[in-house]
């Protein structure tokens, strides 16, 4: 029976998994939802559980699993014992638990440190028998594979340091943290094992190490090579690009690129830096919260180009490309309500993605001229926009087939059971479906717009 690889995304709403053939086809899939946010890692493995039956009777005779991987939230992690049993709930990224840690450490309230130090310091008697895991790592583990093992993506946030490839033990101990308590690192895509039997996924399933759920998007996209980029437009706007070295700033983060650990990349190291905007797909719903989306692209295509410029916000708040927490950005001057303000909100949200990619490349990425720009998100599947967008940014938009980030997992488990690099399995599995061109004369028209965009917003660049 021909192989399959398999790929767990366990997010905040739910748990996704998908099966992959050896052609990049998503073959079966199974998933559940759960509001509010689920926590309690017994659930997770009793939805994983439910989730696995149903994908194996979808891939009945077949097919055989060969492999699989998991990503999860960047950000979250949970306490567990020395058997890798939970000893808390896990807490989310938006957990407000660390805050005052977080101001102390000088690191993002979102990192998973910060809900450590808090652990270690409110309940030292647990702390002292317990490790710091992150979900994926979770349930790698209780599917058979090693025990306090991460990959570092998700290490990053628990204070990894990347660059020197280890875990800064002295920093750790003077802030009252045993570095013992942390997980060994290893790269995406790392053989952690095999599924244990009773699982009934079939024998010598291999366990790849998992990936952050921003990182799988980004693998599942196509874009991991020196000069491709890669936005997500769904209700806001995400930028992940490659870049030589790593970029930090107030609104830019580094990961390291799953091939690229020290004792693996014998060439020049790749980085994955990222950026999020709070402009997105969301604007459209806010202002048009009864509207049909797409008998309005019907109506807003005849306001093509509006000559209007707008930088849309649902509240006041930016992070990227104007790094601003009081910018309330600014609104088309039409009528609120009307296909010709539609259109323009259209508009507005492609320059400030076009806006976010001229910022990448002025922090010295590689965003080169008229390369494809991989898109995905629910933004993508419009066909106006995907037009509109192309044309803002003078460059195709590529549009990947299957861009979730349980792809993303399933081509780290295909690349352990190939034996090769994350990057050809990459090549092998990803499948653009289709390159929207821009429209010449929209190029030309949206050229001096955006110009006028560009200037309006000059005494905050």
């Amino acid at each position: 029976m021909p192989p399959v690889f398999l790929g767990i995304d366990l997010g905040t709403s739910g748990m996704r998994v998908v099966a992959l053939s050896e052609q990049g086809e998503v073959v079966a899939k199974s998933e559940r939802q759960w509001d509010p946010p689920e926590t309690n890692p017994g659930r997770w493995l009793r939805t994983l559980k439910a989730l696995l039956g149903q994908l194996t009777a979808q891939l009945g005779e077949q097919y055989s699993i060969a492999a699989l991987s998991a990503c999860s939230t960047s950000g979250t992690i949970l306490p567990v014992d020395g058997r890798g049993m939970p000893l808390e709930q896990a807490w989310l990224y938006s957990d407000p638990r660390g805050q005052a840690q977080a101001k102390q450490l000088g690191i993002p309230a979102s990192w998973g440190l910060s809900r450590w130090l808090w652990w270690a310091e409110a309940y030292p008697d647990q702390y002292r028998d317990s490790y710091l895991a992150h979900p994926a790592d979770f349930l790698l583990s209780q599917l058979g594979g090693r025990r306090q093992v991460t990959d570092h993506t998700h290490a990053l946030k628990s204070g990894f340091d990347l660059e020197a490839y280890t875990w800064p033990q002295e920093w750790l101990a003077r802030q009252g943290l045993n570095p013992k308590h942390f997980p060994e690192v290893v790269p995406p895509g790392t053989v952690l094992g095999t599924v244990r039997a009773d699982w009934g996924l079939g024998p010598e399933v291999l366990i790849a190490a998992g990936i952050t759920d921003g990182c799988a998007g980004q693998l599942a996209a196509g874009a991991i090579r020196l000069g491709q980029v890669s936005t997500s437009l769904g209700t806001t706007l995400i930028f992940k690009a490659n870049s030589p070295d790593p970029i930090q700033t107030p609104s830019i983060y580094s990961h390291l690129h799953p091939d690229c650990a020290p004792h693996r990349c014998r060439e020049r190291m790749v980085w994955w830096p990222g950026a999020a905007s709070f402009c997105g797909g969301g604007v459209l719903p806010h202002y048009f919260p009864d509207g049909n989306l797409q008998m309005l692209d019907q109506q807003a295509q005849a306001y093509l180009p509006t000559g209007l410029v707008s930088y849309p916000l649902c509240q006041p708040g930016e992070r990227f490309p104007i790094v601003d927490p009081q910018f309330a950005g600014f609104l088309p001057e039409a009528e609120e309500g009307s296909p010709r303000f539609y259109a323009a909100l259209l508009e507005g949200v492609a320059m400030v993605e076009r806006l976010g990619l001229e910022t990448l490349a002025a922090q010295g990425i590689p965003v080169p001229e008229q390369s494809p720009i991989f898109t995905t998100g629910g933004g993508s599947k419009s066909p106006l926009w995907l037009r509109l967008r192309a044309s803002i940014l003078a460059r195709p938009l590529a549009v990947v087939k299957h861009p979730e980030p349980a792809v993303g997992a399933a081509i780290l488990a295909a690349s352990a059971y190939w034996c090769c690099s994350v990057q050809q399995a990459a090549d092998r599995l990803v499948q653009v479906e289709r390159y929207v061109q821009p429209d010449p004369e929209w190029v030309k028209s949206y050229a001096e717009i955006y110009s006028v965009f560009h200037s309006r917003l000059s005494n905050l660049l």
